[in-house]
């Protein structure tokens, strides 16, 4: 066991080796098959591979661990892609008529799926972006993962995480759920937008896709499509891949 500060509560406490991924993203990613490697695939700037290698660090007492797992975490990983292929959340919104659509997405506010917790859903993308932020994580090859919201922006999260603000007013957060295999049988970890120089943050969980842009000039659009801070609480369904609206930091 490893003594130190928490950096969520900051107290002297014993630190678990925590994820900065969820520990079940591994566990649906491996392969079903009796043959041949099953540890599953990581999507990183240098293409997709094969890891058993779990990224985790001595952050986070128990105490914090559980605080992510009850207010998040535990809703949110039933509902991505399964080690079955099955999506539980896309095969909800896919029954119910959404507020706005076009050729290639749709969009749901909080008047049609009034039962999708979106306090949980930023509760546990903000709790990864903030776990990447606050600390360098290394990957299997030394490589290490790591975005820089800010120390303003940091102590924010914290303070949010830890119940004790409501959700930082300059955070604008949209949210997909991918309609293509691909991204549906993929994870990668936060990094900066490399293809759209905004300052924007973002990470895939086998068929989610969190962006976050904090920022007190946030252009109206983002303000718009944002399922935080905006009373629609706006959750869309495109194709991920298509769009092609991200490409990984150097940092994944």
């Amino acid at each position: 066991m490893v003594r130190g500060i928490c950096k969520l509560c900051l107290q002297d406490k014993d630190l678990q080796d925590s994820h900065l991924m969820p520990r079940s993203l591994y566990k649906k990613a491996r392969g079903s098959g009796s043959k041949g490697n099953q540890d599953p695939h990581i999507l990183t700037v240098r293409g997709r591979r094969p890891t058993s290698h779990q990224i985790t660090d001595h952050v986070l007492c128990r105490d914090c661990e559980g605080r992510f797992s009850k207010n998040g975490e535990d809703y949110v990983m039933p509902l991505v892609t399964r080690q079955d292929g099955q999506f539980p959340l896309l095969e909800k919104l896919k029954k119910i008529p959404p507020r706005l659509s076009g050729k290639d997405f749709s969009a749901y506010s909080v008047s049609e799926t009034p039962d999708i917790d979106r306090a949980k859903l930023a509760c546990f993308a903000l709790s990864v972006f903030w776990r990447a932020s606050v600390h360098k994580w290394e990957q299997a090859g030394g490589e290490l993962v790591s975005i820089d919201l800010g120390k303003k922006y940091n102590e924010e999260i914290r303070k949010y995480l830890m119940d004790e603000t409501p959700i930082p007013r300059n955070a604008a957060m949209s949210v997909a759920v991918c309609s293509d295999v691909e991204s549906q049988v993929s994870f990668y970890m936060p990094s900066e937008n490399r293809k759209v120089k905004d300052r924007a943050v973002g990470f895939g969980a086998r068929g989610l896709f969190f962006m976050l842009r904090m920022s007190n000039t946030n252009a109206p659009w983002q303000k718009r499509l944002s399922m935080i801070n905006n009373s629609e609480g706006w959750i869309s369904v495109w194709n991920c891949l298509e769009r092609g609206v991200w490409k990984l930091g150097d940092g994944t």
